[in-house]
């Protein structure tokens, strides 16, 4: 396991599990663009990594979301996860949910590859289940 975490002053943090073919990620505090394309840049750096690795993105310890609508664009449009790979969002708050399914709707994911949830434990049983079923995911 790869873990990689950012200066203090940069409130993101990401781990890739090789064995596991997943990545997890973390935010919190005030989160702005600059923190998930730091975050984007090291994922597709680390070695090993493959664009079909499922992902966990944490954002449950987010207290602010200080994303602008094209530094969104810009992460969506250069993800380093492919269209297929399966990917969990975490949240806390309306605003945060509000900004991942923005970034959905910008990449295009299919809710059967991209979901968001309130709680960690249902999205790390949902990333780990091949069998479910597509589905829409609300507040």
């Amino acid at each position: 396991m790869l873990s990689c975490p950012f200066p203090r002053r940069m409130p993101a943090s990401f781990t890739v599990d090789l064995a596991r073919r997943m990545v997890f990620s973390r935010g919190w505090g005030v989160l702005v663009d600059a923190d998930l394309r730091q975050t984007r840049r090291g994922v597709r750096e680390t070695p090993g990594f493959e664009p079909d690795f499922r992902q966990l993105y944490d954002f449950s310890e987010v207290t602010e979301v200080g994303l602008t609508t094209d530094g969104l664009q810009d992460i969506a449009r250069h993800s380093p996860f492919s269209r297929n790979a399966r990917r969990a969002v975490v949240v806390n708050s309306e605003v945060a949910f509000g900004m991942v399914r923005m970034y959905q709707i910008l990449s295009g994911r299919e809710n059967w590859h991209f979901r968001i949830f309130r709680d960690r434990e249902s999205a790390l049983e949902w990333l780990e289940d091949t069998s479910t079923s597509p589905s829409r995911v609300t507040p």
